[in-house]
């Protein structure tokens, strides 16, 4: 049986956007949120990068752009960071966990679902208040604000019943 724990590890999934000139990136995480990373505050005022850390090269630009997700977390190829064995020195790239990484990003707002806010809005269009919808969709109306402040996950199944019973609307989702 896999660790409870482990599941709940953040990992990144995927690069949505780099924003070289910002040293900023933003990854989809495998929590299902859009986050940025600013890596011109993580290296500067975080982690206090000076000139003499193999890490500092990252404040360039073009040098930035080259990171790649690899086994859930960032990667550099570029950087200078060498691991020593027995008799010998191995390049290996700098990665940062993804479980520091996520500590010290932010919401992507650019990126965001809300269901919540799309709900409130066809919602109010509609003219009914929250208990309105509770009742003709059979949920209760702390539900309802709950799903409209996006504080609940809702399953696809009882959006349908609440869009199309409690709003007399038809649900469209579609992937773009």
């Amino acid at each position: 049986m896999e660790n409870k724990i482990a599941k709940r590890l953040p990992k990144i999934l995927k690069i949505n956007r780099i924003e070289k000139n910002k040293l900023s990136v933003s990854v989809l995480f495998s929590d299902g949120e859009d986050r940025i990373l600013d890596f011109n505050e993580i290296l500067k005022k975080n982690w206090k990068v000076t000139k003499a850390d193999p890490e500092y090269i990252l404040l360039s630009p073009n040098e930035f752009a080259k990171v790649k997700v690899v086994n859930h977390t960032l990667s550099w190829n570029n950087v200078d960071l060498y691991m020593t064995g027995a008799k010998k020195k191995i390049k290996v790239p700098f990665e940062v966990g993804a479980d520091t990484l996520y500590s010290l990003s932010r919401a992507d707002e650019k990126l965001r679902l809300s269901i919540g806010s799309l709900f409130r809005t066809a919602r109010k269009a509609a003219k009914l208040s929250q208990e309105e919808v509770a009742e003709l969709s059979g949920t209760s109306r702390t539900y309802i604000t709950r799903l409209e402040l996006d504080k609940s996950d809702v399953e696809i199944r009882t959006l349908k019943k609440i869009v199309e019973a409690g709003l007399n609307k038809h649900l469209t989702i579609s992937i773009k």
